[in-house]
């Protein structure tokens, strides 16, 4: 998964598959760090959250997290599976241009 760091918007984006993870707008800043868990593999992630509107049980605006393990974050986003693209049928193939058959020289009868 890659960070779109767009402001307020915060996403997680597959690279493998169609899958766009959206997190709440209550997330004020995502930012991934260099720390990488021992047990996934997985980078862990700060979320500051906006004043009065944590989901955290103290109350505090600022959580450390792996999204792959915690059970509080991925209860707050929204995740989109999209479709896969499928290949063209094998129809065309050729494109726009000249055409297919024809235009050389007409031979006409004989």
């Amino acid at each position: 998964l890659v960070l779109d760091p767009t402001p307020n918007k915060y996403r997680l984006v597959s690279t493998r598959d169609p899958t766009i993870i959206y997190f709440p707008k209550e997330a004020e800043k995502v930012v991934l760090l260099d720390r990488v868990d021992e047990v996934t593999g997985c980078h862990l992630m700060r979320i500051e959250w906006k004043e009065g509107a944590s989901p955290l049980p103290d109350g505090s605006t600022k959580q450390i997290c792996n999204f792959c393990t915690d059970a509080l974050i991925q209860e707050k986003v929204r995740v989109y599976h999209g479709s896969e693209r499928l290949k063209s049928s094998g129809r065309g193939g050729r494109g726009k241009g000249r055409g297919g058959r024809g235009g050389g020289r007409g031979r006409g009868r004989r």
